[in-house]
């Protein structure tokens, strides 16, 4: 192999990086629409391997989502470059990078299926910590999709005050949920990282009786993004969400969670879609 060497990437290098990642998934890939807009984001960087011409011949971004977690994606190999270290090479170089700012665990996310993507981080030192999904549902379904329930207006969700954030944080830092997705949440619907009480406090945090959830709205679709009640409650909260997805202009919820039985159970009961199941690997940085 000619020599490679890494490097942070330039907005010149993106017509070399899309030849390489337009068709990565049978539905396409996002890395050519999304990379100039990641040069420019703070507490990131998206790193190059480059050949002796100085061209592109893969990619992976890296980010602090927190000030002791980092986040790898987007990793990419040019299909005549794989096999040959360069994926590897470049987790090295962004696992450097997060520990450079005081980082002590990288996490990455693998759709499951991808096992040669598994045996790869598993051979550098990452292990598996949760399995997630996605799950989906339009908002134009009726109410009671599946036989369920109308949600009693008592069970709606409002506006949680901010000094109940702390309370609900509590509630969740001992409860089975908690304790499942071990104290991570979905930063967005491809990123985790461990939860903090001022992520209630300045989110936009709901309470019902039957329990609490953080959203965020984007483009069309209301996501929650953490969600904290017990099993006996957790078809009263999941409907309170689809009722509250009707009052807003959402055309579709977005749920990223760990798989837990009795979440994905109620989910199914509401005629949610569960798509992309994946895996969190974790690495520490020594």
């Amino acid at each position: 192999m000619s020599r490679v060497s890494i490097r942070e990437a330039r907005l010149d290098d993106s017509a070399a990086i899309a030849l390489f990642t337009t068709n990565t998934f049978s539905w396409g890939d996002y890395v050519s629409d999304e990379f100039p807009d990641w040069l420019n984001e703070a507490d990131a960087v998206v790193a190059v391997a480059v050949d002796e011409e100085d061209l592109p011949i893969a990619v992976a971004r890296v980010r602090m989502l927190g000030p002791r977690e980092g986040w790898l994606s987007a990793a990419r190999v040019h299909p005549d470059h794989r096999r040959l270290g360069l994926g590897s090479s470049l987790n090295d170089w962004c696992v450097e990078w997060v520990a450079a700012r005081g980082g002590v665990v990288c996490r990455l996310q693998i759709e499951i299926g991808n096992e040669a993507a598994e045996n790869q981080v598993v051979r550098i030192g990452y292990r598996r910590v949760l399995e997630v999904v996605n799950a989906e549902r339009s908002t134009r379904l009726p109410p009671d999709a599946n036989g369920f329930p109308r949600t009693p207006r008592a069970e709606r969700l409002e506006r949680s005050p901010r000094g109940e954030a702390d309370l609900a944080f509590m509630a969740w830092s001992t409860s089975d949920i908690g304790r499942a997705t071990r104290g991570m949440f979905a930063t967005e619907s491809w990123a985790w990282r461990g939860l903090i009480v001022e992520d209630l406090r300045e989110g936009n945090l709901w309470a019902s009786p039957a329990g609490w959830v953080l959203t965020q709205t984007e483009d069309d679709y209301l996501d929650v993004r953490w969600l904290m009640c017990g099993p006996e409650d957790v078809d009263r909260l999941l409907g309170a969400v689809v009722e509250l997805a009707g009052r807003t202009d959402a055309t579709t919820i977005s749920l990223p969670v760990v798989k837990i039985d009795w979440v994905l159970d109620a989910l199914n009961r509401l005629a949610f879609t569960i798509v992309h199941p994946s895996r969190i690997y974790e690495k520490a940085i020594t």
